[in-house]
């Protein structure tokens, strides 16, 4: 039997709580570009544009190699669809959109199978052209960078969010702030082949989506 002051008492905490404005489109595109700008801005001045974007940059001219594009083309996708899936689940009600979903995995797929055809075709050494030179560094710079992303998508918007399935949200919301930070680097990085981008370009969003699922646990506890 409820007591009867439960109502008044529910109303009196409630009073002592400050609102929270919920998660909107604006403050979650302002993180986005905040985060793209940032990173672009320290890749460029500690590494210095590819010759392609040099030339995109300064002349507005395509180069012949369009790998540079594509490759660019290819994380700026996968950053908007993981975004978008972001604000899906960002509210207790929220739910995965099908369509996103799948075509994020689609990419993963496919970027997977082009790694495996091209060792198929050129040899396990000759595709693997490229780890030893500064990949390391390449790793670490985008997965540092998606998780000082992540720390200011939670200064701006990551606060203002009730996921109802926190360990989710979180990993999407790393996944997202390392996909940007990977465009970013794209901007830098010559180094194309396929395996190059699965290990060194997308290994490091799926570790970042990783530490998300970890913190999202962590933070979210409503």
């Amino acid at each position: 039997m409820s007591n009867k002051n439960t109502p008044d008492l529910i109303e009196t905490l409630s009073q002592s709580v400050p609102p929270v404005a919920p998660l909107g489109r604006r403050g979650l595109w302002l993180w986005v570009g905040l985060s793209l700008l940032a990173g672009i801005t320290y890749v460029l001045t500690a590494y210095g544009a590819r010759p392609e974007m040099r030339l995109l940059f300064s002349e507005g001219r395509v180069a012949d190699n369009l790998s540079a594009y594509a490759k660019t083309g290819f994380f700026i996708a996968l950053a908007a669809l993981a975004v978008w899936q972001v604000q899906a689940t960002a509210r207790p009600e929220g739910a995965l959109n099908r369509v996103q979903t799948g075509l994020l995995g689609l990419a993963v797929i496919a970027l997977t199978t082009l790694t495996g055809v091209d060792i198929a075709l050129s040899s396990l050494p000759a595709a693997m052209t490229g780890l030893s030179d500064g990949a390391g560094m390449c790793f670490l710079t985008i997965l540092i960078g998606g998780m000082v992303g992540l720390g200011v998508g939670w200064a701006v918007w990551l606060r203002h969010t009730a996921p109802g399935n926190p360990a989710l949200f979180g990993a999407l919301s790393a996944f997202a702030a390392s996909a940007l930070m990977t465009v970013a680097y794209t901007l830098h990085c010559d180094h194309d082949a396929p395996a190059y981008l699965l290990l060194i370009y997308l290994a490091p969003n799926l570790v970042a989506a990783l530490i998300g699922s970890a913190a999202g646990r962590w933070l979210f506890r409503w």
